[in-house]
């Protein structure tokens, strides 16, 4: 086996390229069993070679008078020994055989569990997130049924403020001095005292609203003769009759008022 030959296997048993499949334990121990079987195999053909060479040398050593020198062959081939010695330390070393396959076992068990805790951990935060949203939802839906009965209740209070108000209205004047139910009623109607007046007259009696119409128009077109005759009246005591002039009205007109 040549030099190039060896210096490549004892590369391929360095223990950098054993950690490559360290993630996997079984599958990194398989791996690991090929690789000392190959290299059980090359040291045994080594040794074969080396005692084919050592029993080449001494059958001919008797038959040549001149002793041949193996130093550099026996060197070379000690120094093949120390490499693969040294190979195999370095096996030795190796993290997978000092630790074990319990080792690995365990690192994979806390992995798990770190996954395990990891998405627990994930679905807490996410339920405390829903249960907040949850929480702001009802406090908002809350808040609209509030609103929604305060202004029920606006809203009733405006109505009974209102009833209320018509009552207090209908009822207060009659009890205010200096003719004060007639200036309410008066402001209700938006009219002045008088025709108000006169619009309750003629909404209770239109009859009797018309009388006193005409009453007003013939006293307005008769005042002196009249109050002539009612103070002769009271002077005298006596019935008196009083001579009154009645104007022309418009054509069509019933209601000289």
């Amino acid at each position: 086996m040549s030099d190039d030959r060896q210096h490549e296997q004892g590369e391929s048993f360095e223990p950098d390229t054993l950690d490559e499949d360290a993630g996997d334990p079984a599958a990194a121990f398989d791996a690991l069993r090929g690789r000392l079987e190959n290299l059980a195999s090359d040291l045994t053909r080594e040794m074969t070679t080396i005692r084919k060479g050592v029993e080449h040398a001494l059958d001919h050593l008797d038959q040549r008078g001149t002793p041949i020198d193996y130093s550099g062959e026996l060197r070379r081939m000690s120094q093949d020994v120390a490499g693969i010695g040294k190979r195999l330390a370095g096996i030795e070393q190796s993290p997978m055989l000092r630790q074990g396959p319990e080792h690995y076992a365990r690192v994979l068990e806390r992995g798990g569990e770190g996954l395990v805790r990891t998405a627990a951990q994930q679905f807490q935060n996410e339920s405390r997130d829903f249960q907040r949203a949850a929480r702001e939802l009802a406090e908002h839906t809350r808040g609209a049924l509030t609103r929604k009965s305060q202004a029920v209740r606006v809203w009733v209070a405006a109505g009974c403020g209102v009833v209320v108000g018509a009552l207090v209205l209908l009822a207060l004047p009659r009890f205010l001095p200096f003719a004060g139910d007639s200036h309410v009623a008066a402001l209700v109607m938006g009219q002045n005292r008088i025709d108000a007046g006169h619009a309750l007259i003629y909404s209770a009696d239109p009859g009797a609203a018309k009388a006193v119409s005409r009453g007003g128009w013939i006293y307005e077109t008769n005042r002196k003769a009249i109050d002539d005759c009612i103070a002769e009246m009271f002077k005298s005591g006596k019935e008196q009759r009083c001579a009154v002039v009645l104007p022309v009205t418009e054509k069509g007109r019933q209601d000289p008022s």
